[in-house]
């Protein structure tokens, strides 16, 4: 039952980040209005992915706030910050549903046959393919931030990696691998090494942050039979 309760805490996480929060929330983050209004979302997608309350929530909305603080106030802005902070925000997750396991079971949905599974699936489809995207724009931010083609290629290949390997289909993780090479041997030729440097630096980002979502939760899925 864990890993049917981190499943649908995950989503709500990857949902309150990625979906629904405003730029107006990212943007006055150090304001406590937009820090209240982010963590009553952090709340909110909680009670949606489960439609019920439990208490639980309420210590899991307190860790997401507490590592906002420290992220917005005691960190410089970087990929290392926001790796930590997501870092802190899944673990944090994952130590809910260990302490708090009936979560899900006491839900209504619980009756839906295969839910989590979808919500696992959908959880990490979001987090590799929206978290990939701020991760590349931290570290490319001082060289331009890429062309919309570039940002919707990187969301394909991310999603692409955690839907076969969260499937239980690895095969086919080297094929999109394969063809990331393919793309980007086809790039190569006539950009200058300013340019060259940035789709390697970017792509491996892209790659690294799609494998490390994809790996653990395919790791998990095994529970959720």
């Amino acid at each position: 039952m864990a890993a049917y309760t981190f499943a649908a805490l995950f989503l709500a996480h990857v949902l309150a980040d990625y979906v629904l929060q405003t730029t107006w929330m990212v943007v006055n983050k150090r304001r406590a209005i937009a820090m209240a209004a982010h963590i009553g979302l952090v709340l909110g997608t909680m009670c949606l992915t489960t439609l019920t309350f439990n208490p639980w929530f309420l210590a899991l909305a307190v860790a997401h706030l507490w590592i906002d603080i420290v992220k917005t106030y005691a960190m410089p802005e970087g990929l290392f910050a926001y790796i930590f902070d997501q870092l802190l925000h899944v673990v944090s997750v994952a130590g809910i549903a260990l302490l708090a396991p009936g979560i899900w079971p006491a839900s209504p949905l619980a009756e839906v046959e295969n839910l989590p599974l979808y919500y696992m699936i959908a959880g990490g489809v979001l987090f590799a393919a929206r978290g990939g995207q701020y991760a590349v724009a931290t570290i490319l931010a001082r060289q331009g931030l890429g062309d919309s083609k570039g940002v919707l290629l990187g969301w394909f290949e991310r999603a692409a990696l955690c839907v076969v390997l969260i499937g239980g289909w690895p095969v086919f993780a080297g094929a999109v691998l394969a063809a990331k090479a393919i793309y980007m041997g086809a790039k190569m030729p006539g950009r200058d090494t300013t340019s060259r440097n940035r789709l390697i630096l970017g792509s491996g980002i892209s790659l690294a942050w799609g494998l490390a979502v994809a790996i653990p939760l395919a790791l998990v899925m095994p529970m959720m039979h």
